[in-house]
């Protein structure tokens, strides 16, 4: 394929979170396979330097947001047209459901000739209003047949689609996230290293008074915090762990809309000096083996990179049964219901009651990522996808 290939990408937020980083690399990749690149992304955020720094040319959408707003959403069409016009793309690559929705009324406008759609997990599975999701779900089947692919990243949410109806014009399909390991594994910090700054981080994020000592166990979630991440639900099964456990010490990394409201529950429970709350980190995967397990309680996810990561780390991990996690986790990750916070609760004591069990899950889990989810077969599958058919992608 020769340089001549136009792939215009587009994302709803340049906050940075897991969408994000698929993006960046994503655009890495497709400029090694000879692309042409263009990331356009509403609001600002990390993602914007990421590109810059590695070359790729980058477009700020004023008008593109998160939530519903018509007059908004208008002026987001708009703008995405007179992008797509200027810059005619061969090809446009859709990131969350507000950029797909709005990226696929545009780029039919702007009579672009491929529009593929990567949905993480369906919007209409959020905890939000029953309205809210009823037009969710509706705008994802009136939209999906201006999009020529549709990609899953497991294959419930593909089931699912189909299910309910939302029917691309060519196909369906499912493509895994996967980890590219020798990076991954070359930004790995020593346990001992990674140990000592999620420590000090730890202290980051709660009172002076409060005191962590060398040999208290440490759980750790990163995630962005939203809804759907129930970290607020999460600290009822903290606060059953600290009457077992009173020494174990829980570090939640990120940020967002429910850091107030986190906070609040925090200190109503008295855990203001058990969980810290230090903000987000650009090197939290590197930290992963300081931490003694994982744990993400979503009530609603696509597939993970934060478990992802947690999982090729060989790190003990707890999750929710909520999108791809049982089904990537394997036996590998315990698997709890979601909103249950005494499951969960009970299942990382278990972990942290034995280390040799728990030393045994962190193993499986990294051997589930060698023999499943590279970035390799990711990338294959997604640029065969992002062709049309008979075209084979540059690797």
């Amino acid at each position: 394929m020769g340089n001549s290939k136009r792939l215009l990408i587009v994302v709803t937020q340049a906050e940075w979170g897991g969408v994000q980083g698929y993006v960046a690399r994503c655009a890495a990749e497709a400029k090694r396979r000879g692309f042409e690149v263009l990331v356009a992304a509403g609001g600002t955020g990390e993602l914007e330097s990421r590109c810059l720094n590695n070359g790729i040319p980058y477009r700020r959408l004023s008008r593109l947001r998160r939530d519903i707003s018509p007059f908004a959403d208008v002026s987001a069409i708009r703008e995405l047209v007179a992008l797509m016009r200027e810059w005619r793309p061969d090809v446009v690559y859709l990131h969350s459901s507000k950029a797909g929705i709005i990226g696929s009324i545009a780029a039919r406008i702007a009579k672009v000739p491929r529009v593929v759609y990567r949905i993480g997990g369906w919007s209409f599975l959020d905890p939000v209003s029953p309205l809210q999701k009823i037009i969710r779900r509706w705008s994802e089947k009136l939209t999906a047949g201006m999009k020529d692919v549709i990609i899953t990243v497991h294959p419930g949410d593909e089931e699912l689609a189909r299910r309910v109806g939302i029917r691309p014009r060519e196909a369906l399909v499912t493509v895994a996230n996967g980890i590219d390991l020798n990076a991954f594994d070359a930004n790995l910090l020593s346990r001992d290293d990674a140990r000592a700054l999620l420590r000090g981080l730890w202290r980051e994020g709660v009172p002076s008074h409060a005191s962590m000592d060398e040999h208290d166990q440490l759980v750790l979630t990163v995630a962005n915090f939203y809804p759907a991440k129930n970290l607020i639900g999460y600290l009822d099964a903290v606060k059953l762990i600290n009457k077992e456990r009173p020494r174990t010490r829980f570090l939640i990394i990120g940020d967002g809309e429910s850091r107030t409201q986190l906070q609040t529950e925090r200190a109503a429970l008295g855990l203001d000096a058990i969980v810290s709350l230090p903000g987000k980190r650009d090197d939290a995967a590197s930290l992963l083996q300081g931490a003694d397990a994982f744990v993400l309680p979503s009530v609603k996810e696509g597939m993970s990179w934060a478990v992802l990561e947690a999982m090729a780390a060989s790190l003990p991990c707890v999750v929710t049964d909520v999108g791809a996690n049982r089904w990537m986790a394997e036996d590998a990750c315990a698997v709890v219901p979601p909103r249950d916070h005494q499951a969960l609760a009970h299942a990382i004591l278990r972990l942290l009651d034995d280390k040799t069990a728990a030393d045994r899950s962190g193993a499986r889990a990294r051997n589930v990522i060698e023999r499943r989810f590279t970035d390799r077969a990711m990338w294959d599958a997604t640029f065969n996808a992002l062709l049309p058919p008979g075209t084979t992608a540059a690797v």
